[in-house]
């Protein structure tokens, strides 16, 4: 069990729970002069294993950075253009530091006033809504088209249900979230543009229901620890491959036509990659995917380039080539999943890498099988060091990229298939990545050893879903991190 539970913010507080009894000596403070922000750091002791995914935010202009800054300390520097004001609290097993914002400059009264004013409208919104203090979801309200969900506990994508169904004539789109909230029932919410909308407490969960005579575009993302739903009602299609699809894009950033996108479709000409049942080859997944990525971020805006975009062979130390001449901002190569026979019929799943040494056995058999046809001349021992000197920050923003890509792929998969694994995101060797000057990512779309998941695979509608997801997961990021 790691000593730092979870971390996350509550309008001007940062809130961190242990696992374990805290002390004031496990805390440490200091200040930072202007360079050119003012910092105000706190040192705390203990380990948080999501300390890489997690961002925060809070009301004003302050900005907060989190990182485990080493083995057993946690660092959260709060930085502004004003020195910024912060106090903390401890009790046994909890540490909140208050930020108080200095946003309102001292201009002249009326604008102070007016501020104030806003100021207070603000706090009368919230004391006027159901806050839930003490369960892990704090509040459900809607506004427009759009419900937002808040937590009091860091969640992720796997907290997080969506399914579609449609009986009785009417379209129905369900959300069931992990947690308590003791306002399920009473809570009353609308829409603009759907006709019903349903909360019910379940026995560890909060389900909400979107009931509609038309079929409808449902939009949901996670950020800073916030669930925003958007909806919007739309005419029924002939094309369930589209609606599917539909249903399940994000808010694609403005500034995309700026972003380049290089895609790696895995293995091809003689080397097939892994092979599945019905002679099933890993190379043909591959590129079909790519060429549907390639068309879904053009339709967006983006400017994409593909390594490949027919069944030839390039070399592993080839293919990050391209990316770097283009000057991309993220690189995907594209893959599927293989295992022995013995376990192919019991393992499946999704999930996605970014270049790091090899963590565990599972990453190393799976880097092993895609680093094959690399023929660089290189020992182990060689190998190790080199990858232990990569670029940390890259690293860095290529995890980030690839939780968004992970969640992307699982929320579309599972609009079709419910019981697609989730398989994690996973640190390994992948030599394809390593001459990436910018984020990058290699996704396991399945495992096409898998006698079911192969089949899947091999579906063009399954694919368009899977490109899809990938397309939602570059859009996440870019709007986390433009």
């Amino acid at each position: 069990m790691h000593s730092i539970k979870s971390v996350n913010t509550s309008q001007d507080s940062i809130i961190i729970d242990f696992n374990v009894d805290i002390s004031k000596s496990d805390i440490k403070f200091f200040e930072l002069k202007p360079s050119p922000l003012y910092r105000d750091v706190f040192d705390i002791k203990g380990y948080f294993k999501d300390a890489l995914a997690t961002k925060l935010s809070i009301q004003g202009e302050e900005q907060i950075t989190i990182g485990q800054f080493q083995p057993d300390v946690l660092r959260i520097v709060i930085s502004g253009q004003n020195n910024p004001d912060t106090s903390y609290s401890l009790s046994k097993r909890q540490l909140i530091i208050d930020v108080k914002s200095k946003t309102v400059k001292k201009e002249d009264t009326k604008v102070q006033q007016s501020n104030q004013v806003v100021t207070q409208q603000v706090a009368i919104k919230e004391d006027n809504n159901f806050i839930d203090t003490i369960n892990a979801i704090r509040l459900i309200e809607s506004n427009s088209n759009t419900i937002n969900v808040k937590f009091n506990k860091k969640i992720t994508q796997k907290d997080i249900k969506y399914t579609n169904i449609k009986q009785s004539g009417n379209f129905e789109y369900i959300f069931d979230i992990t947690g308590q909230y003791k306002f399920a029932n009473p809570i009353k919410l609308s829409l603009d543009n759907i006709d019903k909308v349903i909360t019910t407490q379940n026995k560890n969960s909060v389900r909400i229901r979107f009931i509609n005579k038309n079929s409808a575009q449902i939009k949901y993302n996670l950020i800073n620890n916030e669930l925003i739903i958007e909806t919007t009602s739309t005419k029924s299609t002939s094309n369930p491959t589209q609606q599917t699809i539909n249903q399940v894009q994000n808010t694609t950033p403005k500034n995309v036509k700026n972003k380049v996108i290089v895609i790696d479709a895995g293995h091809g000409g003689d080397d097939v990659g892994a092979v599945g049942p019905n002679k099933r080859y890993e190379k043909i997944v591959n590129l079909e995917v790519t060429k549907y990525l390639e068309n879904i971020l053009k339709q967006r805006g983006y400017k994409v380039y593909l390594t490949r975009t027919t069944d030839k062979f390039i070399k592993v130390m080839d293919r990050t080539v391209l990316a770097n001449e283009k000057n991309a901002d993220l690189f995907i190569s594209v893959h599927t999943n293989s295992i022995t026979k013995e376990k192919a019929n019991t393992t499946s799943g999704i999930e996605t890498f970014f270049l790091s040494p090899a963590r565990s056995e599972r990453a190393k058999r799976v880097a092993a099988l895609e680093n094959k046809s690399d023929i660089r001349e290189m020992n182990e021992s060689s190998k190790n060091v080199f990858l232990e000197s990569l670029n940390r920050p890259r690293i860095t923003a290529s995890h980030k990229f690839a939780i968004d890509v992970q969640a992307g792929l699982l929320q579309a998969a599972r609009t079709k298939y419910k019981d697609v694994k989730d398989s994690g995101v996973r640190e390994g060797p992948f030599w394809v990545l390593v001459g990436a000057q910018m984020p990058s990512i290699l996704v396991e779309l399945g495992y096409i050893s898998h006698p079911e998941e192969s089949r899947r695979l091999y579906e063009k509608e399954y694919q368009q879903l899977l490109a899809n997801g990938i397309a939602n997961g570059i859009d996440s990021y870019f709007l986390k991190n433009p």
